[in-house]
């Protein structure tokens, strides 16, 4: 086994057969979370042939656990994601189009970290793609220790103990921070606002630390998710706006960003303590087929805005 650098971050196991029960062994799975702690994010092609193995994989970097968001989890195993896009099928309640730049794509998604809108945050996921679509998506990531490390010494010293509140935003076009401008919606299921509306119930503001620290290697990171931010906690709306914007258009800066083109048993594990990401869609008429599992981890940070949802509901805590 060798792992080789991705451009600009990232980094791709190379030599493992992950089919075999018996790769998986204790050196081999040490280097493995080594490689992932340095890295951010770990690809593996042509390596995954079956939800077996995709599990096995996962554990190696820690528990699975079912999203927070139940909707999306497989009936047949809530450990996975199916993320399916059928060519044509506009029927889930929560399906949207959007036009981008004259292109329109179904899947799209905003540069975020997993569960921005929880009180916990999960360690990290593991997307395996079983259909690559034949036009587009891709799936891009952005290392937020390193963005940290381009800000300028005054920023980074001015954002340090800032306080960031999150509230669940799926219609993506209200995302403010790190969006496309021109962003549109050019075709929605009728159903979706009414479904949209209850997920901001179900999910009620969350407040997360605007920088955090990498506790293996001690390194700083811009812990921002661009989806569902909605204010700095305790700043004045104009201030925090602007210095949301400052931050969100550095973090999202496409020249620091990899973006993966999809073969058939790909396999990306990413470290959502660490890394942003998104995914570019796929136009309508094309299928697209992937299974995605979370990884279970609390960086024991983030809080409920309102404290009596601590109380009420109280939160999970979770080893490392």
């Amino acid at each position: 086994m060798h792992i080789p650098p991705l451009s600009p971050f990232g980094a791709e196991v190379i030599g493992i057969d992950l089919d075999d029960e018996s790769a998986h062994d204790g050196a081999t799975c040490d280097a493995l979370r080594h490689a992932w702690v340095e890295n951010g994010i770990l690809l593996f092609r042509n390596a995954l042939h079956s939800e077996e193995a995709h599990l096995r994989l996962s554990r190696v970097f820690g528990d699975p656990q079912p999203s927070a968001v139940k909707r999306i989890n497989d009936a047949r195993n809530a450990y996975f994601m199916t993320l399916h896009q059928q060519p044509g099928d506009a029927s889930k309640d929560t399906f949207t189009l959007f036009e981008i730049d004259g292109q329109r794509r179904t899947g799209w998604l905003g540069w975020h970290w997993d569960q921005a809108f929880t009180a916990e945050i999960v360690r990290g996921a593991l997307l395996r793609m079983i259909m690559p679509a034949r036009i587009d998506g891709r799936t891009g990531f952005i290392d937020a220790a390193a963005a940290y490390e381009r800000l300028a010494p005054a920023l980074q010293q001015r954002i340090d103990g800032l306080e960031v509140v999150y509230h669940f935003t799926a219609a993506q076009e209200a995302n403010r921070f790190g969006f496309p401008k021109g962003l549109r919606v050019a075709q929605r299921n009728p159903k979706a606002e009414a479904a949209l509306a209850q997920y901001r119930l179900d999910f009620p503001p969350v407040v997360h630390p605007l920088v955090i620290t990498q506790h293996e290697t001690g390194r700083k990171v811009l812990k921002l998710s661009p989806m569902h931010a909605q204010r700095i906690l305790g700043m004045e709306p104009a201030k925090s706006d602007e210095l949301l914007h400052t931050l969100a258009d550095h973090l999202v800066d496409p020249r620091h960003a990899y973006f993966h083109t999809w073969q058939a048993d790909d396999a990306i594990v990413w470290d959502n303590w660490r890394t942003i990401h998104s995914a570019t869609g796929v136009p309508f008429d094309v299928e697209r087929l992937a299974q995605r599992t979370t990884l279970v981890g609390d960086y024991k940070l983030g809080r409920f805005l309102d404290p009596a949802h601590d109380r009420d509901a109280p939160r999970r805590r979770f080893d490392d």
